[in-house]
């Protein structure tokens, strides 16, 4: 991408310059994961390093699934969309048992 908004470009070029590795999979996921929460809950019960880590496994799960489809991802767009996909899929249950474990832990009126 050579031609968009400055902020955009640079930070594309940047998942470009991590490669493949497992660095650029954590990065990818983070940012994932921040998003996934910022999209997905309105109280924001989850805190940053809870969604951190989400955002890490949901993109080891996509990344993973994808391969196992034998759906390639090339570049860095690919792996943050299968990234976001992973995340959302386990924000799902994640969100679930947050809200039951709060529904037990509230008093009874």
């Amino acid at each position: 991408m050579e031609h968009g908004p400055v902020q955009i470009v640079q930070f594309l070029r940047l998942f470009e310059r991590l490669g493949d590795g497992w660095i650029a999979l954590v990065a990818t996921g983070v940012f994932a994961g921040l998003l996934v929460r910022l999209a997905s809950s309105r109280q924001r019960h989850v805190g940053f390093w809870s969604s951190a880590l989400l955002g890490v496994a949901g993109a080891v799960l996509g990344v993973s699934a994808a391969g196992v489809f034998g759906i390639a991802l090339p570049g860095p767009g690919a792996r943050f969309l299968a990234a976001l996909a992973g995340s959302c899929v386990l924000a799902l249950p994640g969100g679930m048992l947050a809200r039951m474990l709060r529904r037990r832990k509230a008093p009874p009126p």
